[in-house]
């Protein structure tokens, strides 16, 4: 398995993974910041609202951007084997289907969560060298970064297995780009259908909702949502035995 390690890394030497991932991280980091220097006064900095409006930008951006970066990584790692019949070839040499396929998503996966880290530790800090006073809400927090890595897992498993099935990438691509547009659709008049939609799970994740208090909307915090932390749990672990059983398409 290390030697399928070593191999995986020798081949991505050259690709735009992280330069891909730079740019999810650039826009995430944008949407964040004009939450973070939206905030004026000093009541503004010690609201405990204006600091779960950061992260709901940036889980909302996700819904719009997110699916087609995990799709595109996915493409480029698939695409590597399917120039010159490359499965058939590692298969010949002995190694099995399933360990290729291993590697190759926790190797891409890998790359996506070093990126997604390094997302969020910019992000707080920014949130402390603007000034903000109030106390991070450090659990929900942790629950957060936890659904969003299952929630990419799931996605990424999805364009996995679509790679997998058709050597044509842009069919997973396409799936990507139709997801986003629908999901930031689904948002905003059917909250039924995105509990069925893994590319809106992201929107559950947003904290901070309007409601209106005599003339004027307040923002009050939802309690934290434990669905898309827990369908992708189950929805990613079922994806990545499916994957195993795909046959590599043509």
């Amino acid at each position: 398995m290390l030697k399928l390690f070593k191999i995986e890394a020798q081949k991505y030497r050259g690709l735009p993974i992280f330069r891909l991932l730079l740019v999810s991280l650039i826009v995430s980091l944008l949407f964040s910041c004009i939450q973070i220097f939206d905030s004026k006064t000093s009541a503004d900095l010690a609201s405990v609202v204006k600091v779960y409006q950061v992260w709901d930008a940036v889980a909302f951006v996700k819904v719009i951007i997110q699916p087609v970066i995990l799709a595109s990584l996915v493409s480029i790692g698939v695409q590597l084997e399917n120039r010159h019949k490359m499965w058939k070839v590692l298969a010949s040499s002995g190694m099995d289907y399933k360990s290729i396929y291993t590697v190759k998503f926790i190797y891409t996966y890998g790359a996506y969560l070093i990126m997604q880290v390094l997302e969020w530790l910019l992000t707080l800090a920014l949130i402390k060298w603007r000034g903000y006073t109030v106390s991070l809400p450090i659990g929900r927090l942790v629950l957060y970064g936890l659904s969003i890595l299952g929630i990419s897992a799931v996605i990424m498993l999805i364009h996995y297995i679509l790679s997998l099935k058709w050597a044509n990438q842009l069919i997973s691509l396409s799936v990507a780009v139709l997801a986003s547009l629908m999901s930031v659709i689904m948002i905003f008049i059917s909250k039924a259908t995105m509990y069925v939609i893994p590319y809106t799970w992201y929107a559950f994740l947003i904290a901070s909702q309007p409601e209106k208090v005599g003339d004027k909307f307040i923002y009050r915090i939802a309690a934290f949502d434990y669905y898309p932390l827990i369908a992708s749990i189950i929805l990613g672990l079922v994806l990545y035995q499916v994957g195993k059983r795909v046959k590599i398409g043509d």
